[in-house]
This record gives structure tokens, C-alpha cells and sequence, in this order.
């Protein structure tokens, strides 16, 4: 049996009806379900889970799904740890850029009470394994973020990670979110705000070229920027 378990397991699985809800597999902040491990008190399910830090840990359905337990308890250590080590966390007294970012990326992640967590975390965005470590984090962000610029995401549906991640200014990472069409001509993909500015058109006369009025992409990125009042007719 685990030697230390949360939650005392009063009926073995073998002796109880599976839940409803499978949650074998699943992931919640470190840790990953294993299988339904019995029920505890109140007949409250309860699942076994494999930590990240390789724990083993008994935790109750609810505060899985509720985002209360997210580690075998490895995370609170690790949070006190930082308090005595700060492992350059710290300039003065005052948090450095990266750990604010470090901590950031994780509460976006898998804090479920963070208000930013549905388009992280919700939408299945992680922070990858190496990233878990803010020294190794932070020899990172020093060196491929520079002082003005942001962490951004290459691929916004992609996780945290070294080979997914560049140092950005705040205007590039405006370009790179979710709510940007994209547009490729000529083998070269930029948003309608880039490509209006390297083609020297207003942004909202493009935007309405292709948006409103359907024109073709190549018709539109090669027009001038000025033909007339009518030029939505022709």
C-alpha cells in the first residue's frame, strides 16, 4: 500500500462501483490519475496519482477536479524552499524579471483559481518538465529575453517550453495571439496589421478588403492603397 496517503482508503476498488467520470490518465497541475483507488469517507471516490517529483499520492475526486490538491505535497516544500533559497529569484529585495515571469507561466497553468487559467491551463497549456526548475528557467529567460522584451509563445496552442518560446516586444506579441488572421502571399505569412504597414495601406482599408469585401488576397495586398471612393465596386 502507499505509505503516505492523503486519504485513508476505507473500501478497496474491488469492492466499490467505478465513478461515472474516468479520470485515468488525466493531469492535474503534477500530478497524473493511475487508477480509481477505492472510496474513502462519505463513499467519496478517490484516485491514485503519480506525482511529478515520482510520489505516488491518494487524492479525493473532489479536490482533483477542484484544483486544490495539484501536487503529493512536493510544490508546498518547494514554495517554502524558495523562501530560504532564492536561487537568484531575487535582486534587493525585489523579485527579478524572470521569477515574476517564472510564476506567472505556472499559476497560468495550473492555478484552476487563477482568472486568466481558462485560456491556459483550461485549454490544455503546460509548462514543460525543465521549466519546473526556475534555475534552469531562469539561465534561459536571461539569455533569450532581453531587457524590454516579453516571454511569447511561437505557437499559442503550444506549451511553455525552450524550442516554443522567444524573447518578443510587446507589439510582436499583440501580432501573435489567437484573435490575429494570419495571411500568407508570396511563401510569407504576417497578420493584416504587419503586411499593411510593409505595404504602406491603412490597416482598416486592408482589413475591410478582405474581411468585408472578399477580395482576393493577392487583389488585395497589391491594389494601392488609393483608387477612389468606389473602389469596393470595381
Amino acid at each position: 500500500m502507499i505509505k503516505k496517503a492523503k486519504e485513508r482508503v476505507l473500501r478497496p476498488a474491488s469492492e466499490c462501483r467505478h465513478p461515472k467520470t474516468d479520470l485515468v490518465g488525466q493531469r492535474f497541475g503534477r500530478l497524473v490519475v493511475k487508477e480509481f483507488a477505492g472510496r474513502g469517507r462519505g463513499s467519496v471516490a478517490l484516485w491514485l496519482c503519480l506525482c511529478d517529483c515520482g510520489n505516488n499520492h491518494i487524492v479525493r475526486d473532489t479536490e482533483l477536479k477542484k484544483g486544490d490538491t495539484q501536487s503529493c505535497g512536493c510544490y508546498h516544500k518547494q514554495k517554502c524552499s524558495e523562501v530560504h533559497t532564492t536561487h537568484g529569484a531575487t535582486k534587493g529585495n525585489k523579485e527579478t524579471r524572470a521569477y515574476k515571469r517564472f510564476h506567472e507561466i505556472h499559476t497560468r497553468c495550473y492555478n484552476t483559481k487563477h482568472p486568466r487559467y481558462k485560456d491556459y491551463g483550461g485549454r490544455g497549456i503546460y509548462v514543460c518538465d525543465e521549466w519546473h526548475s526556475f534555475p534552469i528557467f531562469r539561465d534561459w529567460f536571461d539569455s533569450h529575453v532581453a531587457e524590454g522584451e516579453q516571454l511569447d509563445r511561437i505557437d499559442n496552442n503550444g506549451p511553455y517550453a525552450p524550442w516554443n518560446c522567444r524573447g518578443a516586444t510587446r507589439k510582436e506579441q499583440a501580432r501573435n495571439t489567437r484573435k490575429n488572421v494570419n495571411i500568407t502571399w508570396e511563401d510569407e505569412t504576417l497578420c493584416i496589421r504587419a503586411w499593411a504597414e510593409k505595404l504602406k495601406i491603412n490597416a482598416g482599408t486592408l482589413q475591410g478588403r478582405i474581411r468585408l469585401h472578399n477580395w482576393p488576397i493577392e487583389k488585395a495586398l497589391t491594389t494601392p492603397a488609393f483608387i477612389g471612393r468606389n473602389q469596393y465596386t470595381k
